[in-house]
């Protein structure tokens, strides 16, 4: 368990109605993931900034392991008084369909106070590949069924999802290669010891950038502000869309002016121009909005990567 606290701002926070003396301690964020990793650095840019316009202390608690569930178990079960939120990721949506016994229910034991952003990744070959696009990338495996072998970090990865996606909408085969380092398969995709890498997008722009693998597509439903030059899977494949998903939830019951006061202070925080440089660097897309928004693309993570893995015949471990 990792812990950090933010020093307390001076700045004023806004006149607006909620719960008496709230926040009356510091606010713990719990976070699914280690320390370094892309949901880690992600929670501590929020928290930072959200204590700097609130004066108030946000410890970030590093939670890891079980794919995420010991983190949001732990936040499903705190007390709904504001002082316990979490970050929540395609992770919690997926968890019900991933793990036979989960205690928690992604969207009913939560209340969404807003999308922080969209994360997506990127499909990549090596240099050497003779494969230069994804159209490129399809009729190969059209013309060799299963012989494009893809690195994988197992099913509910960005990964995963997005060569599965991949396989059904363009009606094509190819090999899962398991992997339990992104490194290792960014090493053996410049190599080229296996075809086809599908890692986040801010941890391949600089071996793209470097000319050490060659961009195909990003996986979300458009192009990313990160690198607008490399196209959108969509644009080939309609409905294309496996970004990965950041948000900021508490446990159900969390008081209407909490997550209210919450809601706007984040989205100022996402509309914040050095903000949007250091998410433009780590390739996450802001998405301001409404609390309601969370709780609907939590949902519908969930319903349409339920219906992938069924089609699959992909099975609750």
């Amino acid at each position: 368990m990792r812990r950090r606290t933010f020093a307390l701002s001076l700045l004023a926070a806004p006149a607006q109605a909620q719960p008496a003396a709230w926040p009356s301690r510091p606010i713990r964020l719990l976070v699914a993931f280690s320390a370094g990793t892309a949901s880690d650095l992600l929670g501590r840019l929020v928290a930072q900034r959200l204590s700097e316009r609130m004066g108030a202390s946000f410890v970030v608690e590093n939670r890891e392991g079980a794919g995420g569930t010991i983190a949001a178990a732990l936040a499903a079960r705190a007390a709904p008084d504001g002082h316990s939120l979490f970050l929540s990721t395609t992770a919690l949506a997926l968890a019900p369909r991933l793990f036979r016994q989960v205690t928690f229910r992604p969207v009913e034991d939560f209340a969404s106070i807003g999308v922080i952003g969209w994360a997506p990744n990127v499909f990549v070959v090596g240099q050497g590949s003779p494969v230069t696009s994804m159209a490129g990338l399809i009729e190969a495996a059209r013309q060799a069924p299963g012989r494009i072998r893809y690195a994988s970090s197992g099913p509910g990865s960005g990964s995963w999802n997005a060569a599965e996606l991949l396989k059904d909408l363009a009606g094509i085969e190819m090999e899962e290669i398991p992997y339990s380092s992104t490194a290792q398969a960014t090493t053996d995709a410049i190599t080229g010891q296996v075809d086809l890498h599908i890692p986040n997008l801010a941890g391949a722009l600089p071996h793209i950038r470097g000319g050490r693998l060659r961009a195909l597509a990003v996986t979300g439903r458009t192009r990313s502000a990160s690198a607008p030059d490399i196209p959108a899977t969509a644009e080939l494949l309609p409905g294309f869309d496996a970004a990965g998903l950041f948000g900021l939830s508490g446990p159900a019951g969390l008081p209407a002016p909490v997550v209210e006061r919450l809601n706007a202070e984040l989205n100022a925080v996402l509309a914040d121009p050095a903000v949007l440089a250091t998410f433009r660097a780590a390739g996450v897309d802001p998405a301001p909005g409404p609390p309601e928004a969370l709780s609907h693309a939590i949902a519908d993570t969930l319903s349409r990567w339920s219906a992938l893995m069924d089609r699959v015949g992909f099975r609750p471990q």
